[in-house]
Parts: structure tokens; sequence; C-alpha cells
């Protein structure tokens, strides 16, 4: 799964050893703490540079499913680009995964 948020972009799959964990991704430097802070998680990001997604952390799935409807609940917007629009690198990555799929829509 991929969630685009205002707090972050993240991908989410289930941990390959354990299937109760939620293993989270993310390419932004702070978005998995965040998230952590925001839902009362103690922070456990392990980073691992040169990797697809450069930081990771497990979540029990109560957790996942606890930050999945605390961010559809922070939906405040009626357009989702400006309401994340703030001139930084994840900014830009929002867009360009928007003109892509929207190149591609049928």
């Amino acid at each position: 799964m991929w969630l685009f948020s205002k707090s972050g972009f993240f991908s989410a799959v289930q941990n390959m050893n354990d299937s109760n964990l939620i293993h989270v991704r993310a390419n932004f430097k702070g978005d998995l703490e965040r998230l952590c802070e925001t839902y009362g998680i103690e922070p456990n990001v392990k980073r691992i540079p040169g990797s697809d997604y450069t930081y990771r952390m497990d979540f029990t799935r109560d957790q996942w499913d606890k930050i999945l409807v605390g961010e559809s609940r922070k939906i405040d917007y009626v357009k989702f680009k400006p309401a994340v629009h703030d001139g930084t690198k994840r900014d830009q990555a929002y867009l360009d995964v928007f003109f892509t799929m929207q190149k591609y829509q049928d």
C-alpha cells in the first residue's frame, strides 16, 4: 500500500518474517518519526542507505490501523495538491506521481 498524506509518503507491506507486523518504509527523513509522535508510538526507525526506501520501521497491525484512521480523519482540504504544496522535494515528488498517474489513466 502506498499512502500519500500531509504527514508524508509511506510504503506499507507485511513484514516478511512476522505477519503480525506491517513494515513501513519512507524516503524522507523524519516522516516515520512524525507518524510515531502524532500517534504516540515509540519510534524505532532504521536507516538503510542505498535502499529503495532509506527509512523503515515495523508497526503492529493495530498501530497501523490507528494511523490509517487518524490520517483519514485529518483530511481537511478539498484538493490534495495545494494542501501539501510547500516547495520541498516531497512536494515535487507528489506532483511527479500525480502527473505520471494522470498520463496513464484510461
